[in-house]
């Protein structure tokens, strides 16, 4: 179905997209290698995560394939369900309850939103001085505006409403109670193993840095100079606004996200427009096929 709208756009805009992009130079092959490498790691480092939340001894072959899986289950469901389904599975077919599972999975979403806002106040300089915070929202605030606040408002009210209704309901709390009391218990044993604890929260530190180097890679590959400290500000900015995006990995909001804070930080609109797109085809969408590969292996060894 989309085949047949895309190829009317490139037959139609073909020239105008071949003018403006006439003058973006040719990539340097050797940082595109490197990107990749950035990419593999950073699935090594989720893997090295899933071990430190959950405490079991998985070989890092099965749990960085485990990452590589639940990556391409992302690429349909939004939000980061698909990746939650497949690591709640996996973790309660390897004995875990679903409770510790899901604490487990809770623990590592927290060290990444630590880590995260950990490297936002380490580039804050660069976002104060480079207007680069501004750019990254503008796409989100323009859709805003588009829809009218009094939408947004509603469905924020209904999202609220809906929790609150649901999460104050008797045979719901009473249900939920041992659960939630099991979910304590092991947060608290995280708590109390500070080497799995800082491993966990050195890992998703990895994560953040490795998806970084990749951007900045892609921008490099292009010939425009830009210190890592921007990129970073770029990625972090346009990441987390990209995160309210209700797609599918962010699919639509991070790309001018990202294309319009690295314009921001310094590169040309069309080299950085470009530098975005290679660095999603590397990252995002290259991992799809090994991860649908390795759905079926793990489901085949029995860990799905």
């Amino acid at each position: 179905m989309l085949a047949v709208p895309l190829t009317i756009l490139a037959v139609r805009f073909r020239g105008d997209m071949a003018s403006r992009l006439a003058g973006v130079p040719t990539p340097r092959w050797h940082w595109l290698v490197i990107c990749a490498l950035s990419s593999v790691l950073f699935y090594f480092a989720n893997g090295l995560s899933t071990r430190a939340a959950s405490g079991l001894r998985i070989e890092l072959r099965t749990v960085t394939g485990l990452q590589v899986a639940a990556a391409a289950a992302n690429r349909i469901v939004p939000a980061g369900l698909g990746a939650i389904a497949i690591h709640l599975r996996f973790l309660e077919r390897r004995g875990m309850t679903r409770p510790a599972a899901l604490a487990a999975i809770t623990s590592i979403k927290v060290a990444g939103g630590v880590a995260h806002l950990g490297g936002i106040v380490l580039v804050a300089g660069t976002l104060s001085d480079s207007g680069i915070g501004a750019a990254v929202a503008n796409p989100l605030r323009s859709t805003v505006q588009g829809l009218g606040p009094g939408p947004f408002v509603l469905g924020c009210g209904a999202v609220c409403a809906l929790v609150t209704g649901t999460v104050a309901h008797p045979r719901i709390r009473s249900k939920a109670r041992p659960a939630v009391r099991a979910f304590d218990t092991h947060l608290k044993i995280l708590a109390r193993s500070p080497c799995r604890a800082l491993l966990l929260l050195l890992s998703q530190t990895g994560t953040r840095f490795f998806q970084i180097l990749a951007l900045a890679c892609t921008v490099w590959a292009f010939g425009t100079s830009m210190t890592l400290l921007s990129v970073a500000a770029v990625y972090l900015i346009g990441s987390m606004v990209a995160g309210a995006a209700p797609t599918a990995g962010g699919i639509g909001a991070i790309e001018p996200a990202l294309a319009f804070g690295l314009a921001a930080a310094g590169g040309t609109a069309a080299s950085m427009f470009t530098a975005v797109l290679v660095y999603r085809l590397i990252s995002f969408w290259l991992p799809v096929l090994p991860g649908i590969l390795m759905l079926a292996w793990l489901r085949r060894t029995g860990d799905l």
